[in-house]
Formats: structure tokens, C-alpha cells, sequence
């Protein structure tokens, strides 16, 4: 659908929304269909999934864990005037599903947060990323232009609406066209935003003056696009393990078999079996999976053969654990995080070093989360400003991201006992957030320390 809803904007683009023919879908084949298959993966665990082959579902683990990293114990505070506290309020729903939009945004490239205003309410509309078409980039590849699609299915037809945002020069323009069909292999006919209850208090076209920026916010993974090194879009967090994702699929699959192939069984002479009147062999009650008959007379062979080979489960496991370490190493993980922790086998810098790699990939998402969510508020505040919807005033918003997620713990322990040698931070403040204490168990500990080195001085 993502394919064929891009070749249709491609014609209607010209004609319906940019008239002056400066605009055009910036998106490549190449990455079009790069989107689909993270799509496919998130969703499925990859289009080589079957019956045959089972699926670990990794795309989905990944992307969750990041997700999670990112968003822990965050804290977003919007203040500074009544204004901030409309802002603020207006983003709270938002701010309770941060982490499953983060999780999206994670396995798609990229999430658009997009406001509008209905009821005299501002809502947040999450765009995935493979429903909306960038037209647009300015030269530090800001995304300025998008076209925004929604579709709905009611009564055998399918509604669509296609939002274009345009900003240039200060100016934001917003164009909005619908459109009923019986196919999805067509767009259909072009009719009235008000004849579906749900679009009837969408403007047509708005255009608003004195911006600084799009009034959306792009969350995009950072990573460097090598699907397509000239698209400015983001990639999945999973995009340079495909191909080991699918490795790993393929050995989840033989561990399996191995279980189900080396299964315990009697191979036993159908003619000791008994027979059926209608000719079939009838295997013991409940024993179908252990009993196995052979057509091979009981004098040709023994009675029965046990069937029960030895299992490569282990040398299964550590193949499978190896490939998992690989997919870590791709994507930005910290050995153990979907591999066997137990099975680390590092020195002590190799796994600082493995876990400062997941730290410096959450941290970097992080900061383009953050860059999303100032674009989103500043388009809040200008739309209660159009539609008067809060008082004027400024707002300041503050983000804590918990940096002991984002720091190696160990190394931020020796950090903050350095502060202490040194004199730069108390030393029961260390034991309580270090070593567990009390405040007052700390501060007991640290004033008996204190009265030994009054009682017994360093020699000089």
C-alpha cells in the first residue's frame, strides 16, 4: 500500500497541492521499499517468515529495547507561564505513550508528531513512518514539506485524506483533499471533507505567517542512511542486521528441529500392532507420537527399536548466541542484551566499551527526540495562539533522561569517589546514592570517620 499510495501522490502533486511545481516526493524507490521491509519485520519478524520457519521476532525486541532505554525514568516539564501550562497539558496524553511512539519511530526510521485543533482541544497526531511522503528539505535536511495520509473504512468503501504541509520563508500552508473508493488500487474520486463526520471540521486549506519552523515535529533515528546515502530520512535501528536477523531466524529454526527431529520414539513391527477391521493399524491411546510403526515383518527385525539420537542442542545454542552477539554489535547494543548474558566471555574494558556503545546510541537518539518534541511545542504554542486558545506568555521545557542509563554506572561510581578524595562531594551523600544507606546511617558513618582523623592524624 506504501508503494502504491507514492506512485498516486507522485501524479496528484502537481495538479492538487503545489501548484507552483517546486515540490516532489522526496523519497527513492530505494527507500520506499526499505520502509516496507522494516514495516514487514516489526510486524511479522520478515517477509522469509513461515510455517517452515519460525521467527524470534527480533525487529520487534530491538526496537522495544531501545524504546525503553531511551524513555526510562525520563521526565519532560514544560514551565514558565500559563501558556507553558497549556502546552504542558495539551502534550501529557502524549507524554504517557512516549515510549511505544519512540518504539515505532525506532523501527520505521522515523515518526512524525503532528498537532491540530478539534473541539477547541489540541490534538497529537503520531505519523508513522510509512504514512507520510516528504516533498521537502531545507539545506541542514529539516524536514519542511510532507504529505500526511489517513484512511478509513466504512460500509465496503475506503476513505482517504491526504494532508500536504508546505513551509517556506516563514510561511506554513496546509491543503487537505479527500477522497472514496471501492479498490485500494485506486485513490478514487475526490469529494467533500465534510461528507466523512470525522474530517467535517477540517479546513480545506490554512496558511499560517510568522513561523520559524514547520509546526510538526520529525523524530528521526540518527543513524547514518546507508540504505540510501542521499535521503535525509531516517533509517530503522535494525536496518544494517537484516540480513543476520534472518541468520538468526533460519538457526532459531534448526534448534528447534532439533528438539522436534530427535524427539523419543519406538519404532515397533506393524504386524504386533493391532489391526482395524477396515484394514488401518491402530497405535496405542495418547501413544501416537511415541509409537511409530514399521512395515518391515517382526522376523525380518527385533521386536522394537528405540529411537532416541543424541541432541546438538549446545552447539545449536552457542551458534545461535554468536549470531545474536553479531546482531548487538550491528545495531548499537550492549553484549547481553538479546544474547545469552552469561555467556559474555570479555575482559573488563571490552564490556565497559560494549556497554558505552548502547549508551552513546541511546544518548544520540535522545537528543533527536528532543529535537522533535521543542518542533511539536513550538507548533502547539502557535496554534493557541491562533485560535486564542491560552493566554500569551513563554515556556521553557526541561528534559532529564536519567544519565546513569546513559553513563556506564562503574565508571560514574569512580567518578563520584574521585569528587570525594578530593573534597568536592560529601561523603555520606556518596553512600547513600552509591552504596544504598540511609541519610542518616550515611551521615553517622561519614561523622565517625570524621572523629578518627581528628584522632589520629596523618603523619607529616
Amino acid at each position: 500500500m506504501f508503494e502504491k499510495m507514492l506512485k498516486w501522490l507522485k501524479n496528484l502533486l502537481d495538479r492538487m497541492f503545489d501548484e507552483s511545481g517546486t515540490s516532489d516526493i522526496a523519497l527513492s524507490d530505494r527507500m520506499s521499499t526499505a520502509i516496507n521491509l522494516w514495516a514487514s519485520m516489526y510486524e511479522t519478524g520478515g517477509p522469509w517468515v513461515s510455517e517452515c520457519l519460525h521467527s524470534m521476532q527480533l525487529p520487534g525486541v530491538i526496537a522495544e529495547e531501545f524504546a525503553r532505554l531511551v524513555t526510562i525514568e525520563s521526565e519532560i516539564d514544560i514551565s514558565g507561564s500559563p501558556r507553558a501550562d497549556f502546552i504542558n497539558l495539551t502534550l501529557e496524553p502524549f507524554f504517557d505513550k512516549l515510549r511505544n511512539y519512540v518504539e515505532l519511530g525506532c523501527a520505521l526510521g522515523g515518526i512524525v508528531f503532528k498537532p491540530y485543533v478539534s473541539d477547541d482541544k489540541i490534538i497529537i497526531d503520531t505519523v508513522q513512518g510509512d504514512c507520510f511522503y516528504p516533498t521537502q528539505f531545507d539545506s541542514s535536511n529539516r524536514m519542511t514539506g510532507a504529505i500526511f495520509i489517513e484512511q478509513i473504512h466504512r460500509k465496503g468503501f475506503i476513505y482517504t485524506r491526504t494532508e500536504y504541509h508546505n513551509y517556506q520563508n516563514g510561511t506554513h500552508q496546509i491543503k487537505n483533499r479527500a477522497f472514496k473508493s471501492k479498490s485500494s488500487f485506486s485513490l478514487g474520486e475526490e469529494i467533500a471533507l465534510t461528507d466523512v463526520p470525522e474530517w467535517e471540521q477540517i479546513a480545506p486549506e490554512l496558511t499560517i505567517n510568522y513561523c520559524d519552523r514547520p509546526l510538526f515535529g520529525y523524530f528521526k533515528i540518527p543513524s547514518a542512511n546507508k540504505t540510501d546515502r542521499h535521503s535525509p530520512l531516517g533509517v530503522s535501528v535494525y536496518s544494517k542486521s537484516i540480513n543476520t536477523i534472518k541468520n538468526a531466524d533460519e538457526q532459531y529454526g534448526r534448534f528447534l528441529w532439533e528438539f522436534e527431529g530427535g524427539e523419543l520414539a519406538v519404532d515397533v513391527a506393524e504386524d504386533l500392532l493391532e489391526h482395524q477391521p477396515d484394514g488401518s493399524v491402530k497405535v496405542p491411546k495418547a501413544q501416537e507420537r511415541l509409537y511409530r510403526k514399521r512395515t518391515v515383518p517382526t522376523k525380518d527385525q527385533n521386536f522394537y527399536e528405540v529411537f532416541s539420537p543424541t541432541l546438538r542442542d549446545e552447539s545449536l545454542s552457542r551458534g545461535l548466541d554468536r549470531i545474536l552477539k553479531l546482531i548487538e554489535f550491528q545495531c548499537g547494543l550492549a553484549y547481553g542484551t538479546i544474547s545469552d548474558p552469561q555467556t559474555v566471555d570479555k575482559t573488563a574494558t571490552e564490556v565497559i566499551s560494549s556497554k558505552q556503545r548502547s549508551y552513546v546510541t541511546v544518548k544520540d537518539i535522545q537528543k533527536a527526540l528532543e529535537t522533535a518534541i521543542d518542533d511539536l511545542a513550538y507548533a502547539v504554542d502557535k496554534l493557541a495562539e491562533i485560535y486564542q486558545l491560552a493566554p500569551a506568555g513563554n515556556y521553557k521545557i526541561a528534559y532529564d533522561w536519567d544519565d546513569s542509563i546513559v553513563n556506564d554506572p562503574a565508571l560514574r561510581k569512580q567518578m563520584f569517589w574521585q569528587y570525594v578524595t578530593a573534597g568536592k562531594f560529601p561523603f555520606w551523600k556518596y553512600l547513600v546514592e552509591f552504596e544504598g544507606y540511609s541519610e542518616k546511617d550515611a551521615k553517622a558513618i561519614a561523622a565517625e570517620q570524621q572523629s578518627s582523623l581528628k584522632m589520629f592524624p596523618e603523619e607529616e
